[in-house]
């Protein structure tokens, strides 16, 4: 079997992350938008892009100077209600990506981008909060979605 995944070369990049302290001096913040190295990811993980492995990631909760839930960045708009599609500060039309949401440590962030208005940002926690309270699906495997889980907005 194929795979086009360069698991070894994210492995050396993700051990210089481990070493380097450079994350020492970032500061980031909730509502900011970051570059972060999200490597090479199995199945339908999203994975990080470019030639670094990384990508775009929204900082939904900061729970120390170390450790964050983020959400990354697409470039494609989906019509899911797991997408949250919007406008970048650069005019560019991007989406996040809310089931896809993970725990980070701050070795992962490489630079700020911008920071998401509030009233996007509230739009996008309201939204997480619905998908951990939603009842979760009945079937079994690649059953269809319940009727708030992965839906098309009409």
């Amino acid at each position: 079997m194929h795979n086009d995944k360069d698991f070894d070369t994210w492995n050396d990049v993700k051990k210089r992350l481990e070493s380097s302290d450079t994350s020492e001096m970032l500061l980031p913040r909730e509502r900011e938008v970051w570059m972060c190295f999200l490597g090479k990811n199995l199945g339908f993980e999203q994975n990080g892009g470019q030639g670094d492995f990384s990508r775009p990631v929204l900082i939904v909760k900061k729970f120390n100077t170390k450790m964050f839930w983020v959400v990354p960045l697409s470039s494609k708009q989906k019509d899911y209600d797991f997408y949250f599609n919007f406008t970048d500060p650069a005019s560019q039309k991007v989406s996040l990506i809310l089931a896809q949401l993970r725990l980070v440590s701050i070795k992962r962030f490489s630079r700020v981008l911008y920071e998401l208005p509030t009233c996007d940002f509230e739009s996008v926690c309201s939204r997480l909060v619905g998908f951990i309270q939603s009842k979760p699906r009945t079937g079994r495997g690649f059953s269809a979605p319940s009727e708030t889980e992965g839906t098309l907005h009409q």
